[in-house]
């Protein structure tokens, strides 16, 4: 089989791609600070992560540093049922702080595959217009699961530091008391099918080789600049 290019569509993508790498991580910084401001958390945003603080956490370090040592030692003083009840609060409201961030990118690309999926029949019929690229690119969010464990798995082999999970799901699995590495590749295997779903179900035959190709130059090129030059100077 032939494969042909659209150069004029290739740029566009690549360029689509880089745009949304952006958008995907900021959006999913707000998925977290969405859940710490329910919690009456003052927050703060950053290019590829969120800060937030409250006064639970505050009397958490207050106790902490008075009863340092009795701690420690699993000592008993007068404070410690409310360490212990501050502590359990401050972990519970902690998972679902970190769940905010997964939980948004997983929304917004299963709105963007059931638009698209609505709209199946009609993409057969007059190809992908313009809200169906959009639904598309939103249905593309899923991706960042599979590229996460992707990043993680290749630093581990690389470092050989037997490090092979990563980020808000390897800590979600750890919150679970679960296997670092459940949370991580149940969201991969999820993505993948998503992503088949998109790429080789939605998406016509002839326009799959100009997203791949873009994907790859512009979903990089995207990370590249984010995380390493545009994001540090636009949200330090």
């Amino acid at each position: 089989m032939i494969v042909q290019l659209n150069k004029r569509k290739l740029i566009i993508l690549s360029f689509a791609f880089i745009v949304f790498t952006a958008i995907g991580t900021i959006s999913h910084e707000y998925g977290h600070i969405a859940v710490a401001k329910s919690f009456g958390y003052s927050t703060e945003l950053h290019y590829a992560s969120m800060g937030y603080h409250s006064k639970l956490k505050e009397r958490l370090w207050q106790l902490s540093k008075i009863r340092e040592n009795a701690i420690r030692n699993n000592h008993e003083y007068p404070e410690k049922q409310e360490y212990q009840e501050v502590l359990m609060e401050m972990r519970e409201k902690d998972l679902l702080i970190r769940i905010g961030g997964p939980l948004q990118t997983i929304i917004t690309g299963t709105l963007g595959l059931l638009f698209l999926s609505w709209r199946k029949k009609k993409i057969e019929q007059d190809g992908m217009q313009q809200k169906d690229w959009l639904a598309l690119f939103l249905g593309l969010f899923w991706l960042r699961e599979l590229f996460n464990l992707a990043v993680s798995m290749s630093s581990g082999v690389i470092s050989k530091s037997g490090k092979f999970f990563g980020g808000d799901e390897k800590n979600i699995s750890l919150a679970l008391d679960l296997w670092e590495g459940t949370i991580p590749i149940l969201m991969a295997a999820m993505a993948a099918l998503a992503l088949y779903y998109l790429v080789f179900i939605i998406l016509p035959r002839r326009e799959r080789p100009n997203l791949i190709i873009a994907g790859c130059i512009g979903g990089l090129l995207g990370y590249y600049l984010w995380l390493h030059i545009l994001g540090p100077i636009i949200l330090p």
